[in-house]
């Protein structure tokens, strides 16, 4: 198989991932409007700043910023922490919007940087989730952050599975969304 291929099979993974879980999908609109136009953006976030209470909407506004700023490599983890961040809110909260959250946040990301920038962006984040040794990096610094502390108050609560169960959906969020090998995985 050709670089090329190996590359698409990759954005395949990225973006299935978000969608191949266990959660049940939904078609309803966001109650709350947008997500990242609710947080102020912090600019973007070096991974020496980033910290388990950053919520995903601030994580992507970060991304965005550092993409604007040709940092793709922050960006690259920016974007790998708030997808894993709202995938285990979305199995912690188990609401529709939660889900919806999820599945919205990073498009909306998107549409507010060009075309050239979202291209070179997934080229980045293409060569780090396929490539076997880079991926796992981007694993292991994800979770070097932890699992998110903050109350995810950008979505609206239903039945939350906080608890013993915390560590299996984290686990759950770090496979369904990254794709990492958790089995080896040492939870904070």
């Amino acid at each position: 198989m050709n670089s090329r291929a190996l590359a698409t099979i990759a954005v395949v993974m990225i973006l299935t991932g978000c969608t191949s879980s266990p959660m049940k999908s939904t078609k309803k609109d966001n109650p709350g409007g947008k997500y990242l136009t609710q947080v102020a953006n912090p600019g973007c976030l070096p991974h020496a700043s980033l910290n388990n209470t950053l919520t995903p909407p601030v994580l992507y506004q970060g991304m965005v910023s550092c993409i604007k700023a040709n940092n793709l490599n922050d960006g690259a983890l920016l974007f790998a922490l708030a997808g894993t961040y709202s995938y285990f809110d979305a199995l912690r909260v188990d609401t529709d919007q939660a889900r919806q959250a999820h599945s919205s946040m990073l498009g909306e990301a998107l549409q507010s940087i060009n075309n050239d920038q979202r291209q070179a962006f997934w080229q980045a984040i293409n060569a780090r989730f396929s490539n076997k040794q880079q991926l796992a990096a981007l694993c292991r610094q994800v979770q070097d952050i932890g699992k998110p502390i903050y109350a995810p108050a950008y979505v609206q609560t239903g039945r939350e599975n906080a608890g013993a169960g915390d560590i299996t959906l984290w686990n759950s969020a770090l496979n369904g969304y990254m794709h990492c090998a958790t089995d080896v995985l040492n939870i904070r």
